[in-house]
C-alpha cells in the first residue's frame, strides 16, 4: 500500500524550517533547499500581488545513497511548501515501482493515475525511481513514466513529485525519456554522513 501521512505525526510546535535546520549535517543540501524555498516563496508573493511571475516547476530529483535523509527532507520540504501556501494539501504520498506498475497491459496507467490523484496538491515521493527504467522496451515502467510526464506538465506548480535514488542510477533514469529532464529542473544532492 502507498504510505500517506499528515501533520499529526510531526513534532508539535516546530515549524518545518526549524526541523530542517535542526537536522544534523547536510550543510550544502540545506543551502540548496533554502534557495529553492526562497525562490518559490518570492514567486508566490508576486503572484498574490498580481505581478508577473516566472513559471516555477516544483518537481525535483533527490540524489544520494540510502540513509542520507532523502525521505525525511522530502517530508519536511512538503510541510514548508504547505505552511507557505505554495501547495494546498499537507499530504505526503510515498511510492515505489510496485505502487505504479501493474502486471498486465493497460493497468499501469490506471494504477499510476490513482497514486497521482491521491497526491494532487501535495507531495509524491517516488523512491528508487530508476527502477521504472529497468527491463525491456515492453516493460510497463515506461507506461508509468508516460502517465507521470502528462501529470507533471499539467501540475508543475501545485504538486511536487520527487524522484529519489542513487546518483548514477538517477542520471540513467533521466535518459529513459527526453521529457523527464526538462520537467524536473530541481536537483538536490545528499552527501554521505561521515562516521
Amino acid at each position: 500500500e502507498v504510505e500517506e501521512s499528515t501533520v499529526e505525526e510531526e513534532e508539535v510546535g516546530k515549524s518545518a524550517l526549524e526541523e530542517l535546520h535542526d537536522m544534523y549535517g547536510l550543510h550544502g543540501l540545506k543551502e540548496q533547499v533554502m534557495n529553492f524555498i526562497n525562490t518559490v516563496k518570492f514567486n508566490q508573493s508576486r503572484k498574490e500581488q498580481g505581478l508577473t511571475v516566472t513559471p516555477i516547476t516544483l518537481h525535483s530529483l533527490f540524489m544520494g545513497n540510502p540513509g542520507t535523509g532523502k525521505t525525511t527532507v522530502a517530508r519536511i520540504l512538503g510541510r514548508v511548501l504547505y505552511e507557505s501556501g505554495v501547495i494546498q494539501n499537507n499530504t505526503f504520498v510515498e511510492g515505489t515501482r510496485k505502487d505504479l506498475v501493474a502486471q498486465h497491459i493497460g493497468h499501469t496507467a490506471q494504477k499510476t493515475q490513482a497514486v497521482l490523484d491521491e497526491s494532487k496538491g501535495g507531495i509524491l515521493f517516488i523512491d528508487e525511481a530508476y527502477a521504472l527504467s529497468t527491463g525491456s522496451n515492453q516493460d510497463f515502467g515506461r507506461e508509468a513514466v508516460d502517465t507521470l510526464l502528462t501529470f507533471m506538465e499539467d501540475n508543475r506548480d501545485d504538486t511536487m513529485i520527487i524522484f529519489a535514488g542513487y546518483t548514477d542510477e538517477m542520471n540513467n533514469f533521466l535518459k529513459m525519456n527526453s521529457g523527464l529532464e526538462s520537467r524536473i529542473p530541481n536537483n538536490f544532492y545528499f552527501d554521505d554522513y561521515l562516521p
